[in-house]
């Protein structure tokens, strides 16, 4: 991962969950400012033996979800490596697209059933919110399948490691990207469900006037929506009801 990832002597790299260090001591071997985020004491304790007061190392014991994201990359901005806890790992990483202003890519290992939805395109059993949502703001990239056997112990789930650099250009403004993900959930929130259905669960005003203005056929379900369609619905919406869908 460590290789995959080419850390730049003295970037800004946060790590979340390090547990034993298996991450950070190649890290830091790289010569990277690593940030790592903790939550279970015993292994922030362990980390402290291992680590002593390295020079490159600021350890925070406490739970990422909890984290001033700002202060602890300052002075930014930072690049992420980690292998996040499965159970909270969308959690995790719809908090970390949300701060483009902060970080420039995110490497992590995930479930590979999330890594799957996150890589997906259009039209597929699995494409959905998360689908849209990472490939507005990234530029997803598969770089490693394991199996249990490579854990120890084995997990009950496969896992793969995806790559989420920051596009250098995104379609629409920072406050209009605070605005995204709510509007983007709305429209995947019953998939089986048209995109005319889904606006008006939302009591869109006139949502027939919204897909016909963005080109998107009323009686399309949301999981056929590609990127630039989902830009171009959020748009035409916003111009109905300003700051309507911040979450």
């Amino acid at each position: 991962m460590v290789d995959q990832f080419s850390p730049v002597p003295g970037e800004i790299v946060l790590e979340i969950g390090p547990g034993h260090g298996a991450l950070t001591g190649p890290l830091l071997e790289a010569g990277a400012q690593v940030v790592a985020v903790e939550v279970d004491r015993a292994l922030a304790e362990s980390l402290r033996r291992r680590f002593g007061d390295h020079p490159g190392l600021r350890l925070v014991e406490a739970d990422i979800l909890d984290c001033d994201m700002a202060a602890l990359v300052a002075p930014g901005p930072a690049r992420v490596l980690a292998n996040l806890p499965y159970a909270i790992s969308g959690e995790i990483l719809a908090r970390l697209l949300a701060r483009s202003d902060l970080l420039s890519g995110i490497t992590v290992m995930l479930q590979r059933e999330l890594v799957n939805r996150i890589t997906a395109t259009p039209g597929g059993r699995v494409y959905g919110s998360l689908s849209m949502l990472a490939q507005y703001f990234c530029l997803p990239r598969l770089l490693m399948q394991l199996s249990p056997r490579s854990f120890t112990p084995p997990p009950l789930v496969s896992s793969s490691v995806v790559a989420l650099p920051f596009r250098t250009t995104r379609e629409l403004s920072r406050a209009q990207e605070l605005e995204y993900p709510g509007f983007i959930r709305i429209l995947f929130a019953h998939r089986r469900r048209t995109l005319l259905n889904n606006l008006k669960a939302a009591t869109l005003d006139n949502p027939i006037d919204v897909l016909r203005r963005a080109g998107v056929d009323p009686g399309r379900r949301p999981e056929t929506l590609t990127r630039e369609e989902g830009i171009a619905l959020f748009r035409a919406s916003r111009a109905q009801s300003a700051g309507a869908f911040v979450v």
